[in-house]
């Protein structure tokens, strides 16, 4: 059995399915016994249903269904991005902009914010601790080992009602919603047009009781390719400046067998000197071949004080990360422990980075919203360490699963 391609051509399934007929009209041992498998006649209807048990479906109907969906959906959502901006100070805290990722449908900001209670700067928080060389990168699908059930691996956990527990859950979160209030109520947003910006929903994660949180807000209008920036404004009158992304130029490498193991990457030479340089961001805005049966886009690189993030976009969607990025306890999808797809980067001046999964920062539409109808893909963040090399010119991404595994080379230019 094989799967269809990435962009499957139902022309191209239709001309291999009539030389399959003719090949088996003309007797050819190997053509005969493939019609045989799925029906006693030589025909063209049987050519075809051979072809679609051969890619797994069970008609060609079905086979034709899934080469109509694929194509319809084969082009990723064109999307630009906005980057580049310094602190903005809030009642919430300090508000640091990553980037503004805009699309047809909707326009959303995500950044950091580090909780204070005066909206004055806290004391510096180190940045979440990445394992060290040697551990698998960017686990995607991590293995895990449970009991099976007919369709899923499911855990037993039992749940032991805790009062006290309860009440400091629902204190936090009034907690949260208040510093997002505060967040939203005391920023503005414009743009070099004069235009303003509105606020259609925010929201904020992180480890319990850390004073670091990721927050996104999504904006509207969709600001267009046209903007020369976008300025977030304080109350106190610190304002923050996002310009427009450069884009990347890629290089799809050819899509391979895996390697048995992922090459283990050491931190790069002189990484301690490399934690502080200019701000760094890049848009991509390619699709790859589909690795291991999962379809990936790369969206944006975005460089940090000490790290540097890669925003990615993932069809399907895999189950909800709980802590440490381990899928929750009581259920997990039967492939789930079977693949995982690391992702390893080197720069053209012999630099390896250490990378790891951070969070996922899927945002639905306010259309899906209304609908109820969520789309299955996943839009994680990977954080890579140390900070990109300022005289890298070329970055290197490998994506490998368990099976397959593909290499994408960035021309970013210079930092």
């Amino acid at each position: 059995m094989s799967g269809l391609p990435e962009r499957p051509d139902l022309d191209q399934l239709r001309r291999q399915a009539r030389e399959l007929l003719r090949a088996a009209a003309d007797g050819e041992p190997r053509a005969v016994d493939r019609l045989r498998a799925v029906s006693p006649h030589v025909a063209l209807s049987a050519a075809q249903l051979a072809l679609a048990r051969e890619h797994g479906f069970q008609s060609w109907a079905a086979l034709k269904t899934e080469v109509a969906r694929r194509r319809s959906s084969a082009e990723p959502t064109e999307r630009w991005s906005f980057g580049g901006a310094g602190a903005v100070r809030t009642p919430a805290g300090v508000l640091v902009p990553e980037i503004l990722i805009a699309s047809a449908e909707q326009a959303v900001l995500y950044g950091s914010l580090t909780l204070s209670g005066n909206g004055q700067p806290a004391a510096p928080v180190a940045r979440r601790r990445l394992a060290g060389p040697g551990a698998l990168l960017a686990q995607l699908f991590p293995r895990r080992t449970v009991v099976e059930q007919p369709g899923h691996r499911r855990r037993t956990t039992t749940w032991h009602w805790n009062p006290a527990e309860t009440r400091r859950l629902w204190a936090e979160a009034d907690a949260g919603s208040a510093r997002m209030r505060g967040l939203l109520d005391s920023t503005t947003i414009v743009d070099d047009r004069g235009a303003k910006y509105t606020h259609r929903g925010a929201g904020m994660s992180g480890k319990r009781g850390a004073p670091d949180k990721d927050v996104y807000l999504r904006v509207a209008p969709v600001p267009g390719r046209e903007i020369q920036w976008i300025e977030l404004r304080g109350q106190d009158g610190t304002a923050a400046r996002l310009l427009p992304s450069p884009r990347a130029t890629a290089r799809i490498g050819q899509l391979g067998r895996a390697r048995v193991a992922a090459a283990e990457s050491p931190a790069m030479p002189g990484a301690m000197q490399q934690a502080d340089g200019p701000q760094f961001y890049r848009d991509i805005g390619i699709a790859l071949p589909t690795v291991d049966s999962v379809s990936i886009r790369l969206d944006s690189l975005i460089c940090l004080p000490g790290s540097w993030l890669l925003y990615l976009c993932a069809t399907p969607r895999w189950p909800t990360y709980g802590p440490a990025g381990r899928f929750p306890e009581d259920l997990v999808p039967v492939h789930a422990g079977d693949d995982r797809i690391s992702v390893h980067a080197e720069d053209d001046r012999g630099g390896s980075y250490v990378g790891n999964y951070v969070r996922d920062r899927s945002v639905h539409t306010l259309e899906e919203t209304a609908r109820e109808s969520f789309p299955t893909r996943a839009e994680p963040v990977l954080e890579f360490l140390p900070r990109l090399d300022p005289l890298a010119r070329v970055v290197k991404l490998t994506f490998q699963g368990a099976h397959e595994e593909i290499t994408v080379d960035l021309e970013i230019g210079t930092t």
